[in-house]
C-alpha cells in the first residue's frame, strides 16, 4: 500500500523523517513510536499532505503529491481532529462523501456506525471532545475507502469506546479493507495487526509482520526497571 524509499521530510532546521524506508502490504498496519518521532508525518507525506524533501514515496503505486487522485479510495482520521466549526456534522460528512463520490446513505452509514446520527444536524462548534473524535472516525469510513489510515484513534476516548473502536476496525478488516494505524499504543490491535513499524526520531527502528516482532516493540516500549537498591 505505502512504498517509501530514502524519505525525508525537514521543517526548516527540524530533521522530521531521516531517511525511512519501508514496504506497507496490506492488511492492518500499526505505525508505533514515541510523541513527536514522525509517526504523523510519515503518514502525512505518504497521504500527499506534506511534500518530501529527499525520496520518494507511492500510495497504492502512485506518487501522492503529484496524483491527488491516489487519495480518492482512501480515508483519513487526523488526531486532534480539525473541523469548520459552524457547519453541521451532516455538512461536514458530505464534503467527505463529495470527494469519494459517495451519497447520503454513506453518510448516515458512516455516522451509525460511530454513533452520532442523532447530532448530525447539530453545529460541530457544540460537539463535546468525545463527539468530535466519533466525527473525526466517521469521516475515514463514508464512502467504505479501501484504505483507512487512523490517527490515534484510541486517544482520549473512555474504556467502553475502545472496546467499540477496536472491534468495528475488527470487522472492517475481515471485510478485507486495509489499515494504517498511527499510535503510540499497541496493545488493543495486537491480535489483529498483520505489520508493524516502529518510528523514532525520523527513523525506522524495527518493521516486519507483527507477530514476528512483538517481542521486540514490547522489550522497546517497556518502561526501564526500577532500581530496588
Amino acid at each position: 500500500m505505502i512504498k517509501a524509499e530514502n524519505l525525508h521530510k525537514y521543517f526548516g532546521p527540524i530533521k522530521a523523517l531521516q531517511g525511512v524506508t519501508v514496504e506497507v502490504p496490506e492488511g492492518l498496519t500499526l505505525v508505533l513510536g514515541p510523541n513527536g518521532g514522525g509517526k504523523s508525518t510519515f503518514m502525512k507525506v505518504a497521504l500527499g499532505l506534506y511534500k518530501p524533501t529527499k525520496g520518494s514515496v507511492r500510495l497504492l503505486g502512485k506518487d501522492p503529491w503529484k496524483s491527488p487522485e491516489a487519495r480518492k479510495s482512501v480515508g483519513v482520521a487526523f488526531d486532534p481532529g480539525r473541523f469548520p466549526k459552524l457547519t453541521t456534522g451532516r455538512e461536514w460528512l458530505e464534503f467527505i462523501a463529495r470527494g469519494r463520490g459517495a451519497g447520503d446513505e454513506d453518510v448516515e452509514k458512516a455516522a451509525g456506525l460511530f454513533g452520532i446520527e442523532d447530532a448530525l444536524d447539530r453545529r460541530i462548534e457544540g460537539y463535546s471532545s468525545g463527539m468530535l473524535k466519533r466525527l473525526s472516525l466517521a469521516q475515514a469510513f463514508v464512502g467504505e475507502p479501501e484504505v483507512i489510515f487512523l490517527d490515534e484513534p484510541l486517544a482520549n476516548v473512555d474504556f467502553e469506546s475502545v472496546a467499540e473502536i477496536v472491534e468495528i476496525i475488527k470487522k472492517w478488516k475481515a471485510g478485507g479493507r486495509s489499515f494504517i494505524i498511527i499510535s503510540h499504543i499497541w496493545e488493543p490491535f495486537e491480535n489483529i495487526a498483520d505489520f508493524g513499524v516502529v518510528i523514532s526520531g525520523g527513523k525506522v527502528y524495527l518493521a516486519g509482520p507483527f507477530a514476528e516482532i512483538k517481542g521486540e516493540v514490547e522489550a522497546m516500549f517497556r518502561p526501564p526497571a526500577l532500581d530496588n537498591e
